[in-house]
């Protein structure tokens, strides 16, 4: 019992610190981006990032088809903006090794969360589904479909992606889009 309250305790700090990082890479993106020009050029990668961001980021979809394309495009690239601040905490000899050490973790974690997305959304595809999304949250997930549940039941989905993202089918949602309307 002693040693299940000790890794408690020691989850409960993990997280509280990734909160933090979290947090600070907000607050820090945020002032970075506004305090940088459109031309400046410190890093060929962020020339080429910024102006296809600043593009995408309107939420309206003129089909059905823009809305999966839309979603994995700004997911991507919420995980890439994500993914270059925990990279800089990482190699920052000015940061804590707890803080890097915790960065590199929420690394793996993202990196295991595209695996899972990307294996659950193409086994549902492998059941003639044409368009699917899957929208991954702590601890509950929703996976949306292109067409009516005539065409795959909700158990069926939740059968096929449950084991791939490791929750329980009661963490499982599903959305229908049905497009022949």
């Amino acid at each position: 019992m002693v040693l299940e309250m000790k890794k408690i305790k020691k989850m409960a700090i993990i997280v509280g610190v990734m909160l933090v990082i979290i947090i600070a890479a907000n607050v820090f993106w945020g002032a970075y981006s506004a305090k940088k020009s459109p031309d400046s050029s410190d890093n060929i990668s962020d020339e080429i990032a910024l102006p296809v961001e600043k593009e995408i980021t309107p939420v309206e979809f003129r089909s059905e088809a823009d809305f999966f394309a839309q979603y994995r495009l700004q997911r991507e690239q919420s995980r890439s903006r994500e993914l270059k601040v925990l990279q800089e905490l990482v190699r920052s000899e000015e940061q804590s090794k707890t803080t890097r050490d915790t960065a590199s973790m929420k690394i793996m974690s993202i990196m295991e969360d595209i695996q899972k997305e990307m294996k659950a959304e193409n086994l549902v595809k492998s059941r003639g589904i044409e368009e699917c999304v899957i929208i991954s949250e702590a601890g509950m997930s929703t996976v949306v479909i292109k067409g009516s549940e005539s065409a795959i039941t909700e158990d069926e989905i939740k059968d096929l992606v449950c084991p791939v993202l490791k929750l329980n089918e009661n963490q499982i949602s599903t959305v229908f889009h049905n497009t022949e309307n």
